[in-house]
């Protein structure tokens, strides 16, 4: 093992030792490993955003971009410009400006990304095992069973989420209870919901385990180098 190499794998069991000193309780040594993981994560970011961002978009097109693109560019800079002012009490009614454009612009984009990324997909995945073409054949069975598997999750999933109320038959029923159907489907969704809850929570616990075993194991084998280098 070179010097370089144990330098590094030195810095890396310490700190993991002194992440796992919480397991006694908060100390000083868990605080400074957190401290140095938050102040190299806004460090690296700070980084990311000068080089990927700062830089191509905006310190770019004003020093060697066109005319155009200079305008372009005057843009961000009113808005920071004006969020820089709203920090003085005087002029606090401007931040107003770039945070509901920036408000905007988030909401815009996750409106597209959630209908793009996720509700069309997931319609045509929906939509596509029920091509009665693919269930001809022997014991094609199973792709018209699990067709009608994911189309009764997703109906009875989203009549957990109905709130709408039943128009009362009679002068003294209570106005508050979902028809007799939705409510039907909706104890059927709290299965499917509550599978899919189990298996989120199954995929990040084997993901946090795996990683303790990482750290575990590379305690064990920075030992076994050290003792062997020696």
């Amino acid at each position: 093992m070179n010097w370089t190499d144990f330098a590094w794998s030195l810095a890396g069991f310490l700190l993991t030792v002194m992440v796992f000193s919480y397991l006694i309780g908060d100390n000083i040594f868990f605080r400074l490993a957190s401290a140095l993981f938050v102040g190299l994560t806004a460090g690296y970011l700070a980084v990311l955003v000068i080089h990927h961002i700062l830089g191509p978009y905006l310190w770019t097109p004003l020093v060697s971009g066109s005319w155009a693109a200079r305008l372009w560019t005057l843009v961000p800079l009113v808005l920071i410009g004006l969020l820089g002012l709203s920090q003085f009490a005087r002029f606090s009614k401007l931040g107003s400006i770039p945070l509901a454009f920036l408000a905007g612009v988030i909401a815009a984009v996750t409106v597209v990304g959630a209908v793009f990324g996720t509700l069309i997909p997931q319609s045509a995945a929906l939509i596509i095992p029920f091509d009665l073409g693919a269930w001809r054949g022997p014991g094609n069975w199973l792709k018209a069973v699990d067709a009608l598997t994911m189309l009764l999750g997703t109906v009875a999933t989203l009549s957990f989420f109905h709130f709408g109320r039943r128009k009362p038959d009679h002068p003294g029923e209570a106005v508050n209870q979902r028809p007799k159907v939705v409510e039907a489907l909706s104890k059927v969704g709290q299965v499917f919901i509550g599978i899919s809850l189990g298996a989120i929570f199954a995929g990040v616990f084997s993901s946090a385990l795996l990683a303790l075993i990482n750290r575990i194991a590379f305690i064990g084998q920075f030992i076994a180098r050290w003792i062997g280098g020696r």
